[in-house]
């Protein structure tokens, strides 16, 4: 992670882009659960990261390329 702080804000968004759709679209093919990569540990460890975290997230949810359950999400990073 030591470039990722150079990043500007668009490489942050398609870094994160990336590494959500490969993560879930690998989880899916696998049949698996595929919002098993989120947790309130995960979205704590982003937070402190990434101050910006939420901006970002809500852009990469707009361009995975398959409908993204918000609910879902939000249940597994809250608890």
């Amino acid at each position: 992670m030591d470039i990722y702080p150079k990043m500007n804000i668009q490489e942050k968004k398609e870094y994160w882009l990336s590494s959500t759709h490969k993560g879930m679209r690998l989880q899916a093919e696998s049949f698996a659960d595929p919002y098993s990569e989120f947790s309130k540990k995960w979205y704590d460890f982003a937070k402190v990261h990434e101050p910006e975290f939420d901006d970002i997230f809500n852009y990469i949810t707009q361009n995975l390329g398959f409908e993204f359950d918000w609910d879902e999400y939000s249940k597994r990073i809250t608890q």
